[in-house]
């Protein structure tokens, strides 16, 4: 754990804060107990207690009052000064160290110091810290937005030199490590907060940084965050709570060039509700270093600018070096404590519907817990109003939750899940509309799903009605006329069971009967029946549990109703009777008669029997008895009589009658004639003629006619058709068919029409909106919604298709730039002065920053004195291009700045930025060989080859304890014959050496060729001693003579031999 220093007590001594004088230094500096004296003058002297002053202040008409501290705020105004009684200076030439003493007046030492907040890694901080000159932390993205000036601000970093920026876009993230020297103007573009803005160098080894993001949407509490929002009530008399802290902590940061010794210590807090935010900038007591006297330029700056036109300066910027560099040991106007400075960061309050959105998303169970019972939307309005589980209504089910269609004319546009009905379109227009950031709307579906029609299955209609005929679940029709009660159907599944009886009666006089009363009765965990009867005047009467019901009306459902906990009925044109969701009786009255349309739902299929046939989608056995035998579906009409007999109902204790209906065939037998009017009345409808025919009523045969269409459009209606969702992001022509009878697609904004393609050519980013709807006139409409992306990048490769901005209906996106490249769309060039230059250095848009000024080195961007070393020197050379390998960072080694690499680890290390063990750094890519399978060597060397840079021709090696390697073949024996072997840029080379009789040659010393020289004397060396034996062979050998032999070469005799004259 890192802790911070507690304040020492008040000291006039010079301590670390103040290292630019010698703590052997002599101070003349007396005190006396008499009150000050006031003096009024044009002199400039700088107030102290315990040190001779270095400087002047303007005076004014402002008087310190006798007896007050000598110094109030560390801003230095014009005004009347305190001089102490005594005060000498030792010399009035200084020493260039000694003029950067700290007054101790501005130091406020009898005031408390500030302590910064625990960081380090046990308080769970992230360390940040890159061996360079420069580096930036990770893009941070604060989820509700962090208010800074009049925006609303998505992503931050910071920097080593003290920043905290705001980038206009992921892909541009510059930090200059110069400030300007008069601060912030208000004019600056790039959104920032000045912690302690001054060039830092981390490249030596020395110092780091931490930093830790604390989201406080929820429950969760942390001192820190406790301690931040006391310190923001009691400054700045505001009530606060924050939602959103970032932490930063430079820890040693060591000044340009990198010193070891003089580093920086301080923290920067960030903090926001939503709609306000605020910066804490904390200062180490003591721990302010930096030597100022070394740089090479002196304009630290501690503020900030918004980016549109608000911007604060701390109360230091115009105070020379001694102040400016010691913040630690300086108060803010308002505050009780040294080295704290605390900034309002907002221009105005205001509305934050990132932060109302999270806030509700956080509030939310998981749909798992209430939205297993809710179905999905019906696929057209139409399909909507007929279907009986759904009505109009501003109440939930008993699970708290609902079903939210929307249609736009009579096609489904969208649907949602929704748990609470009070504020559910509150959080759909904060996370979907004014939030404009698309997911925060997949988060809110996340939480309320989308309802779509994908499974919407509509239920299935029979009918009973007119001088009774019947249409089976399956869609057959026929007649069936009889006196009493018949069971029009037995349903049952695993839970529930239903039974729809109907009673018959005689029409009139007429040869025929109607249904003059229905009874259904729904059995679950209670039983639950209800009665409609015919009145006298054509009116039903309705009977609950055989009770009369009382109607109230439902603005909602802009009908009567009447709630149970079993059943719900609605009292319109019909009385509709909905059990429990899954079943509904429809009873409508007319020419007084009653008819009934029964729906299912699926989960009855195959589970039915009566007069509504067996539901199996087959009509060829709707004609089943009670004992299971059938009927065939063309039986005579006599036929289907005694089948419709075997329904008739056993229960009450209705007297037998005795009744002979007339059927069809016999009425056209009868009347021809009449028959064929009755057939151009009715449009050839059987059930209107029939009626027609056997009552002789007209209206009673057209009224059948009028039910007859009506139940084919609500089957219609009812019919599942719909379209699926499509998303269009990689191309934007599309071609869509219409299929079906009299079916075509219709443009909201353009004339009719039918099959074609559909294209569009973006010319900007102005919003789009474009709904397809296909329409039939048999068929209910069908919408679909289509979703447009577009991407303005250089290439496909730069385009983030994960990371879109909504613009009205459409989706615009966001792309993720590269080579240099930035803006939302990649559209600006690099520039290699986004960085900055040393201040008073030019910059060219081409070629970068220009040489630093006189009596200064380095590269342009950065510059330093040239008495600070070599290192320092090196700056202003740089490394060959190329020439380090595999992702290796090029130093120049002083003193003769030779190149050297320094090689990368293989995988991301906690020292990094990011902490995260053994994982890849963030905008980095390593390529890690994990032993998943065997390899050869030579199958491992087609994955790896050799590319240094300006020195060709090295090879990989294999090495059995450390892997593949690059060599230089001069390891592998290049040069032959012993020759000797040198790398060069241009490839290995080799230097012959000849040896014996032979010269080697050839590039590699492979060829040999005989020396003349030494095969001459060679030869001639074996002839002479030929000679020599030979002549020994013939003389014999005498003792104690001596032979000389001189050797004389000649082209005419290869050897001839003189004896010298012997002497006796």
């Amino acid at each position: 754990m890192v802790t911070t220093p507690s304040f020492a007590a008040p000291s006039i001594s010079l301590g670390p804060h103040s290292p630019h004088v010698t703590r052997g230094t002599p101070i003349n500096a007396t005190s006396s107990p008499s009150a000050p004296t006031l003096r009024d003058s044009s002199t400039r002297a700088w107030e102290a207690t315990a040190l001779s002053w270095k400087d002047t202040v303007p005076s004014s008409n402002a008087i310190t009052p006798s007896g007050s501290p000598s110094i109030d705020t560390p801003t230095v105004t014009r005004h009347t000064t305190v001089s102490p009684p005594t005060a000498k200076a030792t010399s009035s030439a200084q020493s260039p160290s000694a003029m950067h003493n700290v007054p101790t007046a501005l130091r406020v030492t009898n005031l408390p110091a500030v302590s910064l907040y625990p960081f380090g890694a046990a308080e769970g901080d992230t360390e940040c810290v890159q061996r360079t000159v420069d580096f930036n932390s990770p893009l941070l993205r604060p989820e509700i937005g962090f208010p800074l000036g009049k925006a609303l601000r998505d992503t931050l970093y910071f920097t080593d030199n003290g920043q905290i920026i705001f980038p206009p876009t992921d892909s541009h993230m510059p930090s200059s490590p110069h400030p300007p020297s008069q601060g912030f103007s208000s004019h600056e573009a790039l959104p920032m907060v000045a912690a302690f803005w001054d060039d830092a160098d981390f490249s030596r080894g020395v110092g780091t940084t931490w930093y830790q993001e604390y989201p406080t949407l929820g429950s969760i509490q942390y001192p820190i965050i406790r301690d931040v929002e006391a310190k923001i009530q009691k400054y700045l008399q505001v009530p606060y709570s924050a939602k959103w802290t970032l932490k930063v902590t430079w820890e040693k940061a060591p000044a340009f060039p990198s010193q070891l010794d003089d580093t920086n210590t301080y923290q920067a807090v960030l903090s926001t509700d939503g709609s306000r935010s605020f910066a804490l900038l904390l200062y180490q007591d003591g721990g302010m270093r930096w030597d100022y006297a070394r740089l090479a330029a002196r304009d630290a700056l501690i503020g900030f600018s918004s980016g549109d036109g608000y911007a604060q300066n701390s109360e230091l910027t115009k105070e020379p070096p001694a102040v400016r560099y010691r913040p630690d040991q300086q108060r803010s106007s308002g505050m009780d404590v040294r080295g704290l400075w605390l900034f309002r960061l907002d221009r105005h309050s205001r509305v934050n519907y990132r932060l109302q959105c999270l806030t509700w998303l956080q509030a939310q169970p998981p749909p798992s817990t209430w939205s297993m019972e809710l179905p999905p939307c019906p696929c057209s309005q139409p399909q909507a109003e007929l279907d009986p589980r759904y009505r109009r209504s501003r109440s939930a089910d008993r699970m708290g939750a609902g079903v939210r269609c929307v249609y736009r004319g009579t096609g489904l546009l969208e649907g949602w899940l929704e748990r609470f009905w009070n504020g559910e379109l509150e959080a759909f227009e904060w996370c979907c509309r004014q939030v404009g950031k698309p997911h925060f709307c997949t988060r809110y579906s996340e939480k309320r799903p989308r309802a779509g029609c994908e499974e919407y299955v509509p239920p299935t209609p029979a009918n009973a009605f007119g001088d009774p005929h019947v249409t089976t679940l399956d869609g057959l029709t026929y007649t069936f006329n009889a006196l009493g009660d018949f069971v029009l159907l037995l349903a049952s599944d695993a839970h529930t069971s239903f039974v729809l009886q109907g009673r018959m009666a005689r029409t009139g006089t007429a040869q025929a009967t109607n249904f003059m009363a229905f009874v259904a009765q729904y059995t679950s965990s209670t039983t639950t029946t209800v009665e409609w009867t015919l009145g006298s005047r054509n009116e039903i009467h309705v009977l609950l549990n055989y009770e009369t019901i009382q109607f109230s009306y439902s603005q909602d459902m802009g009908a009567e109703v009447y709630y149970s906990p079993s059943v719900l009925l609605v009292n319109t044109s019909s009385i509709t009777a909905v059990f429990n969701g899954t079943i509904s009786i429809s009873v409508s009255a007319s020419s007084g008669m009653l008819s009934a349309v029964c729906s299912l739902l699926e989960q009855y299929r195959n589970g039915t029997r009566g007069l509504l046939g067996v539901w199996n989608d087959n009509p060829a056995d709707d004609f089943q008895m009670p004992n299971g035998t059938n009927i065939p579906v063309n039986s005579s009409e006599e036929d289907v009589f005694c089948y419709g007999m075997t329904c008739k109902s056993e229960l009450g204790n209705q007297p037998v009658r005795t009744f002979n209906p007339i059927f069809l065939s016999q009425l056209r037998q009868e009347n021809e004639s009449q028959y064929q009017l009755a057939a151009s009345q009715c449009g050839g409808c059987r059930e209107c003629i029939y009626d027609m025919l056997s009552t002789g009523d007209v209206a009673l045969g057209l009224a059948t006619q009028s039910l007859v269409e009506d139940f084919q459009k609500r089957k219609a209606a009812l019919s599942k058709w719909g379209v699926g969702n499509v998303e269009e992001t990689e191309q934007v022509t599309r071609q869509y068919r219409a299929t079906g009878p009299g079916v075509r697609f219709v443009p909201h904004v353009s004339p009719e029409l039918n099959d074609g393609m559909l294209t569009w050519e973006p010319r900007g980013t102005a919003p789009l909106s474009i709904t397809l709807q296909a329409v039939s006139p048999h068929l209910p409409p069908a919408l679909l919604q289509l979703s447009f992306t577009l991407c303005s990048c250089r290439s496909i490769q730069q385009c983030d298709y994960n990371s879109t901005t909504t613009i009205a209906s459409s989706s615009l996106q966001v792309a993720k730039c590269d080579d240099g490249y930035w803006g939302p769309f990649c559209q600006h060039e690099p520039d290699p002065c986004a960085q900055g230059c040393f201040p008073g250095v030019g910059c060219d848009p081409h070629t970068g920053c220009g040489p630093c000024p006189p009596g200064l080195t380095g590269d342009g961007r950065h510059c330093a004195g040239e008495s600070l070393g070599c290192g320092t020197a090196c700056r202003s050379r740089s490394c060959p291009e190329g020439f380090c390998s595999n992702g290796g960072h090029c130093h120049l080694h002083p003193p003769s700045c030779t190149p050297t690499c320094e090689c990368p680890p293989s995988v991301y290390r906690p020292a990094l930025c990011g902490g995260r063990r053994g994982l890849p750094a963030p905008g980095q890519c390593r390529w890690v060989l994990c032993p998943t399978w065997g390899l050869s060597v030579p199958e491992l060397q087609h994955y790896f080859s050799c590319t240094l840079s300006g020195y060709e021709g090295y090879q990989l090696d294999y090495v059995g304890t450390v892997g593949l390697i690059c060599i230089s073949p001069c390891k592998k024996g290049y040069c032959q014959h012993s020759g000797r072997c040198q790398h060069l840029p241009e490839g290995p080379t080799c230097s012959c050496v000849p040896f014996s009789i032979f010269s080697p040659g050839g590039a590699r010393c492979e060829q040999l060729a005989v020396s003349l020289t030494a095969f001459i004397s060679i030869m001639v060396g074996a002839l002479a001693l030929l000679c020599l034996l030979f002549s020994i062979a013939r003389n014999g050998v005498c003792a104690g003579a001596v032979w000389l032999f001189l050797l004389n070469p000649c082209p005419t005799a290869p050897c001839s031999v003189t004896a010298p004259h012997m002497g006796g």
